[in-house]
This record gives structure tokens, sequence and C-alpha cells, in this order.
């Protein structure tokens, strides 16, 4: 099976239907439905997703399918052009986790800009290669998610970098981060969900970066921190994050 086109028609026919479901109180609810029907119609999977958790398409699927149907939905609501669908896949098994999703796929459903890697194979970008872009600390821009409890954790670390941004898509940060926007990605909150991320950090890995992240698995709903980063960089950040 052919999972980059499964994730591709997907994006294609959810992208369309955008306007309609942004101005709907149910968007993620009619998003998820309109993603699921695509995956009913390709094939059979087990499938992890944000609005009705695990559910299984078909007898014997081969394959996990890890949705978030549209990541940064508060962005979509409000007309602010920041918010993709996110599709991971993974093989089959009760001990799979985050790492092991092998294919991603992320879509800015605004721009129509398309994230894809698979495994050993690169990360693209509208079907060009991407790669992370590594600078100095002092030269970096960083994405940081923080709630209280973590800011004096993250106070060494702001204040070391040229910037820093927070835009409310976990997805399509972490593939800026993998085209060499971003130097880094952290978030220390244990709030982020696999469904999030899942796609975006094969994206990270196969463009050259660095992934650090808590084991969850894809048999559920999971929350999860991450620290993803260009590699080389992540001795030095957790040296500055560390409590």
């Amino acid at each position: 099976m052919n999972l980059l086109a499964v994730a591709r028609r997907a994006g294609r026919e959810l992208r369309e239907r955008m306007p309609e479901l942004a101005s709907s109180s149910r968007m993620d609810l009619l998003a998820e439905k309109l993603v699921l029907e695509v995956l009913r119609d390709s094939g059979e999977f087990f499938v992890l997703t944000e609005e009705r958790g695990a559910l299984t398409l078909g007898d014997e699927p081969e394959y996990i399918a890890v949705i978030d149907p549209v990541d940064g939905s508060f962005n979509a609501v409000h007309g602010i052009p920041f918010y993709a669908l996110s599709i991971g896949f993974a093989d089959r098994s009760p001990e799979a986790r985050v790492q092991d999703v092998h294919t991603g796929y992320v879509l800015n459903l605004h721009t129509g800009d398309e994230f894809e890697a698979e495994a050993g194979r690169g990360a693209r970008l509208n079907r060009r290669r991407i790669a992370c872009r590594r600078r100095k600390l002092e030269h970096s821009c960083i994405v940081t998610y923080c709630s209280p409890p973590g800011f004096r954790r993250l106070e060494r670390l702001v204040s070391g970098v040229k910037r820093v941004r927070t835009f409310g898509s976990a997805a399509l940060e972490l593939c800026h981060l993998a085209k060499g926007d971003f130097q880094a990605f952290i978030d220390l909150r244990g709030y982020l969900r696999n469904v999030d991320v899942a796609a975006a950090l094969r994206i990270v890995r196969e463009a050259g970066g660095h992934v650090s992240v808590d084991g969850a698995g894809l048999g559920r709903i999971e929350r999860l921190s991450v620290l993803a980063c260009c590699s080389g960089m992540e001795d030095e950040l957790r040296r500055l994050i560390q409590p």
C-alpha cells in the first residue's frame, strides 16, 4: 500500500472542505470523519485519532494510522493561517511506540504545503528534500511551550537564543524545524499528545534532526514531552533546561 498516497488524498479532500468546516463548531469531528472515510476506502487500519481515540477499520489491519485532522484548530477557527493535517503510519503491533512511526505526512491546510517522510528516505517539502539547519545557540530561533511550573527551567535557554516563537501547531512547528527555519522545539509540559506529533517527529528525524520523546505508545491517546533539535545541539539544550 502506498501510504503517502493515502495521506495525500485525505489532505486534498480535507483542504477543499476547510473553508466550510472552519465555520462549524464541530470542525474537528467533521474533519476527522472525512479523513476516516478516506482511510476506510483505502484499506484496513488500526486508527488512533484525536476525537474518537482508538478504532479499527477492517478485520486484520496491517498498519496503525495516527491522526490529528486539524492540529492548531484554535488557529483555524480564528482565521490564523497556521494549522495542519497530521497523519503518521506505523506497522501494527501492540508494542508500537511513537518512535516506530515510519511514514509521516503533514499538510498545511492553509497554504497547501506538504511535508512528508519515510524512514531511511529523507524528508521532503512539496517533494523536494529538506534538512535541519544547525546554528550557534545565540543565533538560533527556537519554539517552546511552557506552563508556570516550568518557567524557571526555560529561563536560561530563552535568554541565550536570538528568537523564541510559538505558533500554535506543534506538527507544523516541528516541520519548520525540519526545513531549517527553527533550530529547536521544546515542550516540557507533558501536555502534547501522540497524535499531535507522531508524523512530524519522523519528518524531523529524516531531515537529520535529533528527537527526545517520552515513550508514548500508539494503542491509546497518551501525553508526552518533546525535545527536538538540530543534531549536535541536544547536549547543550539539555544542560540549559535541566532542573
